[in-house]
């Protein structure tokens, strides 16, 4: 009976707020959406069912809401978030299925002399080169994933390890915030840019690296200390000089296909193509019979539809949050509650970051979440008589570092797909990050004000 509670649980939120009548601000439609937003929630968070069954019952509670349709509840499988992740699914499929993610294995096993900690230690070092050298996190993970999937069974760790789940961990949940301290390195950083305004790559990488990469290290901290000692005496000792074996074939054309889309990735600013097209482009070449190298059934294996069906749901629910403006209402909550604290400043930013955290909960998507939470932040901070600039930076910080279930983020989600971790520890690793962002919120605050970025508002 314990396994129908949760269900049960998020049904009769949903069922209440659908039949209760609408709070303050609110009118029936948006006090809905709230319902679903709360069943949501707390399916994923509590995998009392697959992802795949969750994301079903939102797309059914939304298509039966006052006001929406079918086609409402199936926005966000139209998003391009969903068909980037189709694509680099196949470019994930074809490292693995090439080779490639055995050749890499095997030099991330002989780099670590086969030593699961050394693995681990040098994954979370490697992170903020890798971020330049391919700027995606999502991207990042379809390659890496198979890579130091072999290179766990390259030592006979198994899926039930601990030194599994510290790396898939770090790669769903810190590995994006490596892309977050460049510019062109994903949504997020693209958003709060935008919407704060007047950035050039240069300026935000010196204001938001020290941050964010205090936040990769001490979180990869945090995650080693978290999972306990790793697992001693299970690798394979890999030993002398490795063999220098040609590319075949397969690993050749793989290789040629990821060069190409990388060079398109990196030069959208002249084509203007959405990440999704080169991604695409790479999954169509790849899965030409002949030419590419993967076949369909290897691909069909290995593209999830837990995973498609929970990114096109949540971006569905985070869409109609926005329109219904079931958001805003949750906004104006917070803001009213931190304009009190104004004579209060770091009191402020450290309830700033919850607050973040807890919006963040219920609206997934990380573009939707800034462009709501960033205006209110400024709009705090003149309250307060702070920086508007600093505060929008803080709650950057907190919508990339916190992730408390896996369907927050498409990173994350992809490392979950991998069966080493569960939702348990995500919000464990969440919990965390929470503690640690305020930390280093609050510790970049004079670094910030040496480069001319106060929190006093100037």
């Amino acid at each position: 009976m314990r396994s129908l509670l949760w269900p049960a649980v998020s049904l009769l939120a949903y069922v209440a707020l659908r039949l209760l009548p609408p709070m303050a601000g609110l009118g029936d439609p948006s006090q809905a959406v709230l319902g679903v937003m709360l069943a949501g929630t707390v399916l994923w968070m509590s995998e009392a069912v697959p992802l795949g069954v969750a994301a079903l019952v939102v797309i059914v509670l939304l298509a039966i809401n006052p006001g929406l349709r079918l086609s409402d509840a199936l926005q966000g499988f139209t998003s391009e978030v969903t068909f980037f992740l189709v694509g680099v699914t196949a470019i994930g499929t074809a490292v693995e299925a090439s080779g490639l993610a055995q050749r890499a294995a095997r030099f991330l096993a002989a780099s670590a002399c086969s030593s699961p900690a050394r693995l681990y230690a040098q994954m979370i070092v490697s992170l903020p080169a890798l971020a330049f050298l391919v700027p995606s996190a999502i991207t990042r993970n379809a390659i890496l994933i198979p890579a130091y999937r072999e290179a766990l069974e390259t030592m006979g760790v198994t899926k039930s390890g601990r030194v599994g789940r510290a790396l898939m961990l770090a790669l769903g949940m810190l590995n994006p915030l490596a892309s977050s301290a460049l510019l062109t390195g994903g949504i997020a950083s693209i958003a709060a840019a935008t919407l704060l305004g007047g950035f050039s790559w240069l300026r935000w990488f010196v204001l938001m690296a020290v941050p964010y990469y205090a936040l990769i290290f001490l979180g990869g901290l945090y995650l080693r200390l978290m999972v306990g000692r790793f697992e001693q005496g299970v690798g394979k000792k890999i030993g002398g000089p490795m063999p220098h074996k040609r590319l075949s074939p397969a690993e050749l054309k793989t290789l040629a296909v990821l060069a190409f889309t990388a060079i398109l990735w990196l030069t959208d600013a002249w084509h203007r193509l959405s990440p999704a097209i080169p991604a695409l482009i790479a999954a169509i070449v790849l899965l030409i019979p002949r030419l590419g190298g993967l076949s369909w059934k290897q691909f069909e294996g290995k593209l999830s539809w837990s995973l498609i069906l929970t990114v096109g749901a949540s971006m569905s629910l985070a869409r109609t949050m926005i329109d219904s403006g079931a958001a805003s209402w949750l906004g104006g909550l917070l803001a009213s509650g931190l304009i009190g604290l104004t004579d209060s400043p770091m009191l402020l930013i450290a309830l700033l970051v919850i607050a973040v955290a807890l919006v963040h909960l219920a609206i997934t998507n990380l573009a939707a979440c800034m462009a709501i939470l960033i205006p209110i932040a400024v709009t705090v901070a003149e309250a307060a008589h702070l920086n508007p600039l600093v505060c929008g930076l803080v709650v950057t910080l907190a919508v990339d570092g916190i992730i408390l279930y896996p369907v927050q983020t498409a990173a994350n989600l992809l490392a979950y797909e991998s069966g080493y971790f569960q939702t348990s520890d995500v919000r464990r690793l969440g919990l965390g990050m929470l503690v640690l962002t305020v930390v280093v919120s609050l510790s970049v605050l004079p670094y910030w004000s040496l480069l001319a970025v106060p929190l006093a508002k100037p």
